[in-house]
C-alpha cells in the first residue's frame, strides 16, 4: 500500500556568524542543517556534525533536503 504524500514546509533563515553568512534550514519541529561558504565552495552541515562540500549554494541546500527526507521518521 502506498503512503500518502505530505507537504513539508521548509524555512530558510540567513544569519551572520563571525562575519560569515550562514543559511539555516528548518521545519516547524526540526533543524535540517546549515550552509556556509568556504572560499568558492559551499559546506552543508547536518545537525549531527556531518559535513558535505558542494559547488553551489543550491546544491548544498538540495543535499540537506535529500538527507532530511532519507532519514526522517514518520
Amino acid at each position: 500500500m502506498a503512503r500518502r504524500e505530505k507537504n513539508i514546509e521548509v524555512f530558510e533563515e540567513e544569519k551572520m556568524v563571525n562575519g560569515n553568512v550562514v543559511l539555516e534550514l528548518k521545519t516547524e519541529q526540526n533543524e535540517i542543517g546549515s550552509v556556509t561558504q568556504d572560499g568558492k565552495r559551499f559546506v552543508a552541515s547536518l545537525p549531527n556534525g556531518e559535513t558535505f562540500k558542494a559547488s553551489s549554494q543550491k546544491e548544498a541546500v538540495n543535499i540537506l533536503i535529500r538527507n532530511y527526507h532519507l532519514h526522517r521518521v514518520n
